[in-house]
């Protein structure tokens, strides 16, 4: 009987032997190891002289990438949808524009009906908002008032692969743009200081006088020696209105901080909202009528407060991560889509419907309004 209980006790302890042989391989060879702490990468510096190592752009974000689209006829503007009377113009950088958008600002607007497409965004620690207007498919002769860029300018050009035009910014904004970014920057201080040269005067308001033009962005990049040729995908477009819409819209209301809410309102006889800010209908100059947009594109980004001071008040700049991806509504045609938008550095943002499927856009020109929440904003 002593003889039985022995022999157990020690396959009994084999086995435990055996147990733990296995449980220690299985840690060493195939355990989960631990994961790294993550290190952030900074975004934004003081108001001090940038360098190098004080000064840096985030890592680009990795995105899918994006099914091959149908080819577009030559002659068809990416932006637009609209026939160009010179196909060899949507073959080269677009233009970027910072325009000012402060009370003074829009009443010397010139030149936003003939942009592809312009962004709104919040700036200046959530007190007002800038615009930028990119130029691809029209020439324009006077574009403005033109004024400083922010930190949202460096998404939008490296997005669209442009050139971005504007006067002057804070140092730590004018160091990533003239040494971080990769596309070209023309600071209208540094670069055409007379103003005279890329840029025109009209008047002594600093808050109004300086114009661009787009031949003069054209002859700045030929002086330079920079290549402007230009290949990247554009929206989708089509004459109808997609099928899934998610209800009728025709007026939307952006409450934009300092006085500076929009409004878009339908009118069918011009097959476009026209836009009001501050209560007042928007005109333009340029074309001598209001400015009608096809497509009204509402997107929500993250915007972070940074420590880059952008005036002498010691007021603080936004990050606004248009790079990135979020909530989307687009208005066309009196009536609103619902769906994400998703863009990367290397390419222009996609608008993306119910099961990833593009929302087309209204052939015409676009206004990209840049909000912190989608449910910011209100429509009927």
């Amino acid at each position: 009987m002593s003889h039985r209980l022995t022999k157990q006790k020690r396959i009994l302890f084999f086995f435990s032997l055996v147990a733990v042989a296995i449980s220690l391989a299985a840690c060493g060879a195939g355990g989960p190891a631990p994961t790294p702490t993550p290190t952030k990468t900074p975004v934004a510096a003081g108001n001090l002289e940038p360098s190098p190592t004080s000064v840096a752009l985030p890592a680009p974000t990795p995105t899918p990438e994006p099914p091959t689209p149908t080819p577009r006829p030559e002659n068809i503007a990416p932006f637009t949808g609209l026939p160009v009377d010179d196909p060899e113009r949507i073959k080269q950088l677009p233009i970027f524009v910072c325009i000012n958008n402060d009370a003074a600002g829009r009443a010397a607007h010139w030149g936003l009906s003939k942009a592809d497409l312009v962004y709104e965004y919040i700036v200046d620690g959530f007190s007002l908002t800038r615009l930028t207007a990119m130029y691809h498919s029209q020439e324009a002769d006077r574009i403005g008032p033109v004024r400083s860029a922010r930190y949202p300018n460096i998404w939008m050009v490296q997005m669209y692969g442009g050139v971005l035009a504007c006067s002057g910014g804070s140092d730590a904004i004018r160091y990533l743009l003239k040494n971080e970014v990769g596309f070209p920057y023309l600071d209208a201080d540094i670069d055409d200081p007379s103003n005279n040269r890329y840029f025109t005067n009209l008047g002594t308001d600093y808050r109004t006088r300086l114009q661009a033009r787009t031949d003069g962005v054209r002859q700045w990049l030929a002086d330079q020696g920079i290549p402007t040729e230009w290949n990247k995908p554009g929206f989708e477009f089509s004459e109808e209105p997609p099928p899934d819409a998610a209800g009728d819209a025709t007026v939307i209301d952006i409450p934009y901080p300092g006085g500076n809410s929009v409004q878009w309102r339908y009118d069918p006889a011009l097959n476009g909202y026209l836009r009001y800010q501050g209560g007042v209908q928007q005109f333009d100059p340029a074309i001598n009528g209001p400015i009608v947009a096809s497509n009204v594109i509402v997107l929500a980004a993250v915007h972070e407060v940074t420590d880059i001071i952008e005036d002498t008040l010691g007021t603080k700049g936004i990050n606004i991560k248009l790079h990135e991806f979020g909530d989307l509504r687009i208005f066309r045609d009196g009536k609103v889509y619902e769906g994400t938008w998703r863009a990367s550095q290397e390419a222009p943002p996609r608008w993306l419907g119910p099961g990833e499927v593009p929302i087309t856009l209204k052939p015409g020109q676009s206004w990209l309004q840049v909000v912190r929440k989608i449910e910011d904003i209100s429509y009927q």
